[in-house]
């Protein structure tokens, strides 16, 4: 089955954001083997996830990972983007939808934060 992985942001008004949004997928592609690795935003920037999906299926991704590159589980991992999934399930009924957890707490962020503190001491 082909698999496809689209990373979800929030995109941003600020382009050098939504740029540096697309070179942390071209990162993340390179370290995933999967059949296709994109990115898309949920406002504000293109592509938008309605085009990613499409995209998608056009180049025959059969089953759509979507990780959402949220922090914590506000409205937008909680409400939006599912919602916004089960309208994409129901135009794209052949396609599997998997809905991945956002990032969250995780004890590799704090050694970031860490790394980021001792940078500026």
């Amino acid at each position: 089955m082909k698999t496809g992985v689209i990373i979800l942001g929030h995109g941003s008004k600020a382009e050098e954001s939504n740029q540096a949004f697309h070179e942390f997928c071209q990162m993340t592609e390179e370290s995933l083997n999967y059949d296709l690795v994109t990115g898309c935003a949920l406002q504000f920037a293109e592509p938008r996830l309605n085009d990613a999906v499409a995209d998608a299926v056009e180049v025959g991704m059969e089953r759509l990972i979507v990780v959402p590159l949220f922090l914590f589980p506000g409205n937008h991992v909680q409400k939006d983007v599912p919602k916004a999934l089960d309208k994409l399930k129901e135009e794209y009924t052949d396609v599997e939808f998997i809905y991945a957890d956002h990032i969250g707490s995780d004890d590799r962020l704090t050694e970031i934060v860490a790394d980021r503190i001792k940078e500026v001491v």
